[in-house]
Formats: C-alpha cells, structure tokens, sequence
C-alpha cells in the first residue's frame, strides 16, 4: 500500500534535490550530441557571447548548470517545433496557477510551480533564438508577460497576508520589481548603458521559489523563527525588495554615466 507521508513537502524536496544531483552527475559524464558540448549550451542559452558574466546574487555556476540541465528539454521542444510564444504564454498561465496557490496559502505548491514557470520563461527564448524565430513582437510579447506574470504571482501572496502590514511589503516589492524592468528599457530606448543589477527577475524568481519551498518545510515541523509563521518566506520576499531598491539605483547610475 502507499505511504501517504511519502507526499509530505520535505519528502518531495528531498526527492527533487536528489534527482537534479543525479542528473548533475550523469551530465557530467554523458553528453548526448558531441557537438553541443556544456559551453556551447551556455552560450547558446544567453545573448552574451561570453556566456553568465554579470554579477548577481545567483551564482553564475548556478545558471550555467541550470541552463545545461534543461537543454535536453529545448532539444525535444526544437525537434517537436514548438512556436516559442507558446512556451510564452504558458509561462503566463502557470503564473495565474501559481497566484492561485499562493493566495489559498499553498505556499509549498505555489513555489515549485513559481520556478517551473520560470524553465519555461527561460526556454521561450533560447528556442526562437535556436530556430531563428526571433521577432520584435515576440520579444515584445514575452516582456509584457513577464511583468504581467510578476504582478499576478504577487497579488496571489497579497491575497494571502491582506490586511497585515506586511501586504505593504508586497506591494514595494512589485513596484520596485517593475522599476528595475522600467529603468531598463528606458535606458535601452535612449541608447543607455544600463546592463546591471544584482537582483533581476531569474533573481526574483529563485529567491521567492526557493524561500518559499524552505518555508513549508519548516512550518511543516512547526518551525517558527523568531515565532514568525514562514519567516523564511517573508524575509526571502523582503531582500527582493531591498535588492530591488538597489538594482533601481545601481542601473540608474550606470546609465547616468553612460
């Protein structure tokens, strides 16, 4: 018979950390297409040339793994020919899930799904880039919808604590959040250097995915730090808005000086 404590949240993240070290390591010795090694992946992965280069609070080797790690993915998706502004628009619509969940306070739930929209999110456009599928519209298109996903998976968590104080925390944080996406693109429309910030949106995704995950856990075990009901997760949500606050500065002084 099945074990029903087989589902508890701690279990499920140990299972999930367990397989992406298992996938780590067999990466590490078996690469399918020998002509798509691990740099080229990365590289193929950013607009950078060089590759994960900027200075965030997520490591570059994080990212450059990351980016391996899903390849296999894009490789099926390419083969399958899949328009990547559908991987847009799903994107999208497992944001308003996430923001569902998050509002009915299942915030273990709402956390995988936050970061498994995320893969999509990263995979629309290494797709069209790989399929030279590249457009305008579709740039445009996946930039709306990475604000509009950002706004609608933090009025789930507004639902959530409305009316604590805290609900005013959330709202800095979007703010800032979009503030950081504004400062750039007006300063990309001016001919700006504006290419900075320590806190961007894969930041913003993973701190409040991994901050929520680590949150459930302990709350499963009836873990309140500082006797505050997931602590972790309120202070994971406040660095985005510290960081944030600080990218809008960082990237506003960069393009000054530009």
């Amino acid at each position: 018979m099945f074990d029903l404590y087989l589902v508890e949240p701690h279990y499920i993240l140990l299972s999930i950390l367990l397989l992406l070290l298992l996938y780590k390591i067999l990466a590490s010795f078996v690469i399918t297409n020998d002509t798509k090694n691990f740099d080229s992946i990365v590289v193929s992965s950013t607009k950078n040339p060089e590759g994960y280069k900027d200075k965030t609070m997520i490591s570059n080797s994080f990212k450059e793994w990351w980016s391996f790690a899903i390849s296999p993915i894009e490789e099926m998706l390419i083969k399958s020919e899949v328009n990547p502004n559908f991987l847009t628009l799903i994107s999208f619509v497992v944001s308003i899930f996430t923001a569902y969940l998050y509002a009915n306070g299942l915030i273990f739930f709402a956390s995988i799904f936050i970061l498994a929209g995320s893969s999509f999110d990263i995979l629309d456009g290494r797709i069209a880039r790989a399929t030279n599928k590249v457009s305008t519209k579709g740039a445009f298109l996946d930039s709306c919808l990475d604000r509009f996903s950002e706004i609608t998976i933090m009025f789930g968590l507004l639902i959530y604590y409305f009316p604590t104080y805290f609900s005013f925390v959330i709202f800095l944080t979007v703010c800032f959040s979009l503030l950081v996406s504004y400062i750039k693109a007006v300063a990309i429309n001016m001919n700006l250097d504006s290419n900075i910030g320590i806190m961007q949106r894969p930041e913003r995704v993973v701190y409040l995915g991994i901050g929520g995950i680590i949150s459930s856990v302990l709350d499963y075990y009836g873990i309140n730090l500082f006797d505050i009901n997931h602590f972790i997760l309120l202070a994971s949500i406040s660095i985005i808005l510290i960081f944030s606050i600080i990218s809008s500065v960082q990237r506003m002084w960069k393009s000054l000086k530009s």
